[in-house]
Parts: C-alpha cells; structure tokens; sequence
C-alpha cells in the first residue's frame, strides 16, 4: 500500500501555461498575390486607356491595305492602325480603323477627311517611296485643321480618292486659279516660265461647273509672279490646215508628255497674288490678247458658227463669238484683236470665203477641214463697228488685150476653151488655132491681158503644158500638179527670161515641155565651162543643175566616161563665177534628210526640180586648195574625205550610223558615218567632224558612248533609251594631231583612269558588292568599286576599287576596308531587337567604309592590297583623325 502511494506521488499531473501571443492582421502568403493583382489590374487600365476608339472609313478599293499592318497617320506621326478590312457593297470596302484615345477627338469627328497614300513617279515628281517597302498607308486631316468653333463626332467616314487641298503653308506662295474645264489639269501639273519649272498645281477642286485650282510657287521663284501675270494651257500639238497646205507644231517632248500651264508676267513690279482672288486659267495665248466687239449682219448665215476665223492677207485677226437670230438675218458678235482694230473702217468690207470646186480647181481648200472664214477687203476709213457681209466677188476681166501667134509641131490638147498661164496665174487664153500653109506646123492665135503684157518680150519662151498626169520616158519622171482645168482644157505657161527686152515681134514658138525651154533658157544664159571627176558610185546625168546655196547657178553640159574615173563638163553661169575657186568641191544632193532627236523629228527634202532631175551641190568651206575639180557621192562623202577620224570601242550597242551624233558639251559637232568590226571583235566607229576638227583631233582627246543610266542614285542620257546612242568627247590640251583614238564605254570608265587611284580589295567571305557600288569614308563617299571579279582558284573575291583623287589621301597603308553591304538583323526575346543598315544605295548595291587610324603611314597606291573585313568595328565612329595631304 506503502508502495503505491509512493507511486502515485511521483505520477503527479503537471500544468503548464500557455504562451500569449499577438496575432498579425494578414499573413505573409498573400502579399505575392496582392502584388500580381496590382501589377494586372495596372496593364489592364493601361491597356484600356490605350486601346483607343474604331471607326470604320469606306474606300473604293482597298488595295495596298493590310490589318494589323496598315497605319493610319497625320504628317508622318502614326494615329492609329487598321484592324479589319470587310467588303461594304461590290464597289467599295469598309476599313475597320483604331484610333489612338489621345486623338480621337481631332480623329473621330466631323471634318476628318481620309485617303490612301500610294507611291507617285512621274516625270516631275517621286513621292511616297516610303510605301514601296511598308505597303501604302492611310492619310487624314483631323478635324484640327478645320476652323470650326463645335465639332461633332463621327465614327463613320467615306474615303477621299485622291489627297485634298489642306494645310497649305501659311509663308508659302500660293496662286488660286479658275478654270471652265476638269480635264486639262491635275494634281501636281508642273507651272512653268520661259519653258523652265516654277511650281505645280497642289489642289483641285470641281464646283459649280468650275475647277478651282490652287498652286504653289518655289519660294525662288516669288518674284516671276505677281498681279499682272496671266496663266495659259501649253499645247502639245498645234495643228492646222489651209490652202498652204498641213501645219504641225510640235512642242518639246517634255511638254507633249506632262503638258503643264505657262506663266506670262509682263510687269515685274506689279503686286504679289492675293491667295483668295482667283485667276483665269486660258487655254490658248490668243485669248489673252486685248480685243475690239463689231457686230456682223447676215443675211444667210449657213457654213458660219462659233469661232469661226476673220482672217486678212491669211492671217487670223478675230473670231466669231456668237449668233444671234433676228426676224429676217442673223446678227453675230465679233471680236477683232486691238492691234488690227484699224481694219473696221467704213469702207472696208468683209466677205464670206466658201470652198470653191469647178473645172479649174478647188479654191479655199482649207475650208474644206478648217470651215468657212470672213476675209477682210481693207480700205482707209473712218473706225466703224458694224458690217453686212457679202459674198465673194469675182474678179472683172480687161477687154483691152493684144494678139500673138505661136507656132508648134502638134497642137496636143489645146483648145479654145484653153488658158495661158504664168506662175500657175491666168494672164491669156487662146482664140483660135489653125495649120500653117505648108502643112507643117500648127498656127495658134490668143490674147494677153493687157495687163501683163510687160510680162512678154523677144526673149519669152512658151511652152505647152502637158495633160498627162505622170510622164515618165527614159527614167526621167515628170509630175503635172497644174489643176484639173489645165488637164481637161490644155494650157500653155510662159517663162520669164529677161525682164528688159524690148518686144518687136508677134509670133512665138512654142515648145513641147518645160524640160526644152529649160534647156533653151540656160543655152541664152553667158558662162564657162569647168572639168570635174567623179569616181563612178554614183549617177550624173546631162542637165543636172548645179547649185550654191539653193541657187542654180550652172548644169550639167556633158559627160565623158571612163573606167576609174568619168569627167564631166559643167556649165557655169558667169554672174557666178567668182565663187568658183581653187578651193571649190562639187557633191551629189541627197534628195531627202533625217535627223531625230528629244526635240523632235527633222525630215528635209530636196526642191521638185532637184528631186525629179537630181541636183549637185558647189562647197566652199574648205581651207584646202585642189588641183582639179572633184565630184563626191555625198556631203558626207565630201566631208568625210578631210574631216574624219576613227574611234575603236569594244562595244557599241545602240550607236547607229547617221543618226548618232558626236556631242561636245551638248552640242553637236560631229556625227557617225560609218561603223565596222575590226581585229580582237573589237568595233571601228568612223566619225565626221563637222568644223573645227583640229580641237578634236589632239593625242589625249578622250571619246566615251553617251549610253543611258536609269537607277535610283541619278538618271543619266535619259534620251538614249528611245533614240540612237551618241558618243561624248572631252578634248585635251596636247598640241600633237591624231586621228585614231581609243573609245570608253562610258564617261565612267573615263574618270578611272583621270580621276583617281585603283587599290586593290580581297574579300575571304562572300559579299553583296557590286560594280559601282559606292566606297565611304566618315559617311562620304570617296570613291567606288570599279571591277569585281574571282581569283583563280575561286577562294576569294577580287574588287577594284576607285578612289577619287581629291580623296586619296585619305587612304593609307594602314587603312582598312569594311563591308556594309546591306542590313545586319538582331533578335532577342529578352534583349532590344536591332537593325543595321548604312544608306539606302548600299542597301542595293552594296558598299564599303574606309577606317584609317591615328597613326597612319603613307598614302596608299595601286600595289596595295587590302583585306576586306566582314563587319565594322565598334565606336568605328569616334575613329577621326586629322590627315595631312603630306605628311
């Protein structure tokens, strides 16, 4: 018992007092959470702020637009970007835009005007190559721009076209300008003075049946326009028609194919343009001339109508501008310009000028595509500004005429009903016609207006003017062109021979053609007779006429052939014989001549006579003195024979003979005669020297093909790609003669070996560079590579490299060469992504950059070589030291 109390006291319980502590409001474990909520609910108000508004624009055709890719911008600034492009209807697109909530007030409101910007080339003006790479983008105008005090919002918008006329800039020079017509100009017409560019057409707008225009001129240029300039359409094309025959007027190709609008100021002091007035755009120069009203009463007014011509001694001096119809006429308001004003007398008479056709002939051809005109019958008056219109009169004939007698060998075709003419002018007419006694000859009577009797004299000559429309007998061709009457009735022409005879006698003989009066004529003329030879490549004939300046001046008299050389004998006139002189050369005329160019196409031909008969030519302009007379196939021949020298090219593509021309500071000096392959496949190009040969035939005279260059660093000979290759010269200052040169392939290959130095560049890797791409030193460019080719073995890339003289200094022993041929592309998840590149022709092309260091050595020379690096070296551009030419 003892023993187990004894145990129960050691098993006593035992309390213990728990520990108080103060309990944390938060536990530790959710402070990670609160901070993710914090951060997320942070991106969302950010991303919410910023997400911005959608509007949606319609446009005609959405091409070039691109969701989630397409921006929407103001001046270059990015406002917001396409999100969804759906189709609206079969004719037009809708263009799901979001909109930055910074702007959308200014965006997404009422006066916001939309378009898409596109690339534009044309031949003034490159803009928008920005979108050649990023695709096109859409432009606006927010409503900012527009002086409103309220603006409304709107979501929904209807594209513009084209872009519209906003934001002009306030100092600029702008020029409001009002035309009738939509269809003569655009956006961006080019505005010229004296032929030169001056501005360009920036806005247009087509209200009230008006276009109204803005233009803008070069700051430059402010002063070439002020109030008292007028404002005309250039003409492509003038065409007219009349009885001189089809007239063309071509302007220069530029203009044909851009057209534009002429700016004409005739006081330079005048005040400048108001921007608000608006100016008359007129679409031809006539209009600008200052004009004098009439009023013209007709009885008849059928084959008249607006703008029919007034015209006097042929030339146009007013219009008609309107017809009025009366109770028994018609009245039409006129206009004659102030400087013929002094044509409206009271005495004068205007008469009304129809196509005529009879027997005869058609007279007032031009009528027939140009309309009826109102000529003038001038007399001295008192002014008067009101006329009646009659027809025309016909001429009264003289009854006091005198009788001859001709006597021919056949009578032919003539009749009494036939005429006598001079210079296609009726002067006679024949009575009667009978045979002589004998039987032998035909007797023919007529009467001259006494009027032209002074026209006949003893030494007249008459001749019978066939009825064959074409003749032609031994080759020799003969074209009638007198009228349809002379043809039907026969006629016989007169020949003024010498003017001071007297007249004795009364009969005449008349003879068969005008071929036997020309021959008769030129048998009464005094000369002399000269030998010449000519070398048988081409064809003399007896007769030919032998001219100087568009003056016959002697013929053919003979010709007597032989195996290498024919003589032929040739009558001289003796008032011409002073020109005939040691230094005269004869040459065959060519009967037709062309010439093309950018100005335009020259098509010459030779006179009718020469043309049907052949024609030589006497030349002067030789310094040399000959022995005897010589006659060459041709000018060029002629010339050729002292005036050529010879150019080898390896190449000469697009160079064609005779139209080809050599170019001396855009001149032409010469032309290329002939062309041929020589030795090695290499091309002779012979070359005609028109005048001052010596300053062309010097030893370092340099010759380079003239061939075009299109990239987007320059635009070169441009006239080239549609017309024949010319060849350029640079003339030298060496004082020995040479007449064989060596041609470049272009003026290129000619600064390589004047201006500059060929180092010589090895690339162990391959690279993007290419023939002229350009070499840079500090971001300018020195030099470029000329040549780049393979080594033997195939293992490294071979460059020549120019390096202009005026920087080869700059490149030294210790130099090195650096490849930024295109963009180097950097992308990092965690990193900045980077991009690369050095100027947009490097881009294409390719390049190099120049480092030399701060201890440099010498100047670099052909026959050293240097490694190409891949990259450049960072801080490359702290790398700048101060190079002496001569150190």
């Amino acid at each position: 018992m003892s023993q187990e109390n004894s145990e129960n006291k050691n098993l006593e319980t035992v309390v213990y007092e728990p520990e108080i502590r103060e309990k944390k409001s938060i536990s530790f474990v959710w402070i990670l959470p609160l901070i993710v909520f914090i951060v997320l609910s942070w991106i969302a108000y950010e991303s919410y702020s910023k997400k911005g508004t959608n509007i949606t624009v319609i446009f005609k055709s959405a091409e070039g637009l691109k969701e989630g890719v397409t921006p929407l911008e103001y001046r270059g600034l990015e406002l917001g970007k396409v999100t969804k492009i759906d189709i609206n209807d079969l004719n037009s697109f809708k263009v799901n835009i979001l909109v930055k909530s910074s702007v959308v007030k200014y965006v997404a409101s009422e006066g916001s005007k939309f378009w898409i910007k596109k690339p534009t080339v044309s031949l003034t003006k490159i803009s928008g190559l920005s979108t050649i790479l990023s695709g096109n983008k859409i432009e606006v105008v927010p409503s900012f721009n527009m002086q409103e005090e309220k603006i409304k919002e709107k979501y929904k918008f209807i594209g513009l076209d084209s872009k519209p006329d906003y934001d002009l800039d306030a100092k600029g020079y702008y020029v409001s300008i009002l035309s009738t017509r939509a269809d003569l100009v655009e956006v961006e017409t080019p505005i010229f003075f004296n032929k030169y560019q001056i501005g360009e057409i920036v806005a247009k707008e087509f209200k009230d049946e008006n276009v109204y225009l803005k233009a803008y001129i070069y700051d430059r240029y402010n002063d070439l326009v002020n109030e008292s300039s007028s404002f005309v359409m250039n003409k492509a094309l003038k065409v007219s028609f009349g009885a001189g025959g089809l007239s063309l007027e071509l302007s220069s190709l530029y203009s044909a194919l851009v057209g534009g609008i002429t700016v004409q100021t005739p006081e330079n002091n005048a005040k400048k343009m108001s921007k608000d007035e608006y100016y008359i755009l007129y679409e031809d120069e006539n209009d600008l001339l200052k004009r004098t009203f009439i009023n013209i009463k007709f009885k008849d007014a059928q084959g008249i109508g607006k703008n029919t011509s007034i015209m006097y001694k042929g030339i146009e001096v007013g219009k008609i501008k309107e017809l009025h119809l009366g109770e028994d006429d018609v009245i039409a308001k006129a206009y004659v310009y102030e400087n013929y004003d002094y044509l409206l007398t009271n005495k004068s008479r205007l008469i009304l000028e129809e196509v005529q056709v009879g027997l005869d002939g058609i007279k007032n051809l031009g009528t027939v595509v140009s309309g009826n005109f109102i000529s003038i019958d001038y007399k001295k008056g008192e002014p008067s500004y009101f006329f009646e219109i009659s027809k025309s009169d016909k001429k009264e004939l003289l009854s006091e005429d005198f009788l001859i007698t001709f006597y021919s060998e056949n009578l032919n075709s003539i009749s009494t009903k036939s005429k006598i003419y001079f210079k296609n002018i009726e002067i006679g007419e024949v009575v009667d016609y009978s045979l002589t006694n004998d039987f032998k000859k035909v007797k023919i009577r007529a009467l001259i207006k006494r009027k032209y009797k002074k026209l006949v004299n003893d030494k007249t000559l008459f001749y019978y003017m066939s009825s064959k429309l074409v003749e032609l007998e031994n080759l020799n061709l003969n074209i009638n062109n007198i009228g349809l009457r002379p043809l039907l009735d026969g006629a016989i022409s007169l020949v003024d021979v010498k003017r001071n005879e007297k007249l004795t006698k009364k009969s005449f003989n008349l003879y068969s053609s005008y071929k036997d009066v020309e021959s008769i004529k030129r048998l009464q003329t005094e000369g002399f007779y000269i030998d010449a030879y000519f070398d048988n490549s081409f064809v003399l004939k007896e007769g030919e006429a032998i001219n100087y300046k568009n003056q016959e001046i002697g013929f053919v008299k003979s010709i007597k052939f032989n195996d290498k050389n024919s003589k032929v004998k040739m009558f001289i006139y003796s008032k011409y014989k002073k020109y005939i002189t040691k230094n005269s050369r004869f040459y065959k005329k060519s009967v037709v001549k062309l010439d093309a160019s950018l100005s335009g196409i020259l098509f010459e031909l030779d006179n009718f006579s020469s043309f049907i008969n052949g024609s030589i030519n006497l030349d002067n302009s030789s310094k040399r003195s000959y022995k005897k007379y010589q006659v060459f196939a041709s000018e060029d021949s002629m010339v050729n024979s002292s005036n050529t020298i010879s150019i080898i090219f390896d190449d000469v593509e697009g160079v064609k003979t005779e139209f080809s021309k050599l170019k001396y500071k855009g001149v032409d000096v010469g032309k290329v005669t002939d062309i041929s392959l020589v030795s090695k496949n290499r091309v002779l190009v012979k070359v005609q020297v028109f005048k001052d040969i010596k300053k062309f035939t010097k030893k370092g005279t340099l010759f380079y093909l003239k061939k075009p260059k299109i990239s987007l660093n320059e635009i070169k000979n441009v006239g080239s790609s549609i017309m024949p290759v010319d060849i350029g010269v640079i003339t030298s200052k060496n004082k020995n003669i040479a007449t064989s040169f060596e041609g470049a392939d272009s003026l290129e290959d000619v600064k390589k070996s004047e201006n500059g130095v060929i180092l010589k560049v090895v690339s162990l890797h391959p690279s993007s560079v290419n023939v002229d791409a350009p070499i840079y030193y500090k971001n300018v460019e020195i030099g470029k590579v000329n040549k780049v080719d393979l080594s033997f073995d195939g293992s490294k890339v071979l460059l020549d490299c120019l390096i202009y003289d005026k920087y080869k200094h700059f490149v030294r022993i210790d130099s090195t060469f650096h490849d930024i041929s295109g963009f180097k592309f950097k992308f990092s998840i965690f990193g900045s992504t980077e991009i690369q590149t050095n100027t947009f022709t490097s881009l294409l092309k390719g390049g190099l950059m120049v480092i030399t260091p701060y201890d440099y050595h010498d100047i670099a020379s052909s026959k050293d070589k240097f490694i190409l690096k891949k990259e450049l070296m960072e801080n490359w551009e702290t790398i700048s030291p101060s190079i002496k030419i001569r150190d």
